[in-house]
């Protein structure tokens, strides 16, 4: 069933098949005795933030088509419906499994 793009309707679809997924993933995830692992955060702080700073750079200069964002190329992406279904399995795939670690 299709919604109205960034409608309320979308909005909490697209939530609650998240909140599913990382739910399926929690219940499916084994009991074990919790690691000791160090922190190596260092390395996505550094590419989040890159990747921050481009989007606001490309998001700030014009014209936009010779300066696009990550979401105006994802929307080139998911133009078809079946892109965009695609697209919402895998996110939901990728929640279980980042909710089973």
């Amino acid at each position: 069933m299709s919604r109205p793009p960034f409608s309320a309707a979308a909005t909490a679809a697209v939530l609650l098949a998240g909140a599913a997924g990382a739910f399926i993933g929690a219940l499916s995830r084994g009991r074990t005795e919790p690691r000791v692992v160090a922190p190596r955060g260092g390395a996505w702080v550094v590419l989040g933030a890159a990747a921050g700073l481009w989007q606001l750079a490309a998001f700030l200069q014009q014209p936009r088509h010779e300066h696009p964002t990550l979401s105006s190329l994802a929307n080139a992406l998911l133009d078809s419906q079946p892109a965009r279904a695609a697209a919402f399995a895998v996110w939901v795939l990728g929640t279980v499994r980042l909710a089973r670690r």
